[in-house]
């Protein structure tokens, strides 16, 4: 029986460095964000299309979440995609310089803390993003 509790105490053990040893390095996380807040950028900017839409959601996990509590809760990655495709479609996206510049990066453990500042309005956001298997899967926003 001893055996049997050390087996899976090493098991355990195993597991659970494997998983940290998975983990995004800080540079691949800035490196992330970054691709991630230009993607954004991009598919914001007069005349995007698809493949903007695509460049963007090419980056999120197929289960990401964007949450948002002041601005409508929790949106799906399908409920983003729909509506991202609908506006660039449409033509809706206006921007004709980048929306959001990054001012820091604070990496964690597949997570980061990112504040930027929003071009048009001059007012820094705050959100954190989250990550799995090198790519986005949550970003929470706490920012009005």
């Amino acid at each position: 029986m001893r055996w049997i509790a050390l087996i899976s105490a090493l098991w355990l053990a195993a597991s659970v460095q494997a998983d940290h040893h998975d983990a995004l390095s800080e540079d691949e996380i800035r490196q992330l964000v970054d691709r991630v807040n230009r993607a954004q950028n991009g598919m914001m900017r007069r005349g995007s299309d698809a493949g903007d839409v695509d460049a963007l959601f090419d980056l999120y996990t197929e289960d990401f979440t964007y949450v948002h509590e002041v601005h409508g809760g929790v949106y799906t990655r399908d409920e983003l995609y729909a509506n991202s495709m609908r506006y660039a479609e449409a033509g809706q996206y206006q921007f004709t310089e980048d929306r959001y510049r990054i001012l820091h990066v604070l990496p964690g453990l597949d997570a980061a803390a990112v504040q930027r500042l929003e071009s048009s309005s001059g007012k820094k956001h705050l959100a954190v993003f989250e990550f799995e298997g090198g790519k986005v899967s949550r970003i929470l926003e706490y920012w009005q």
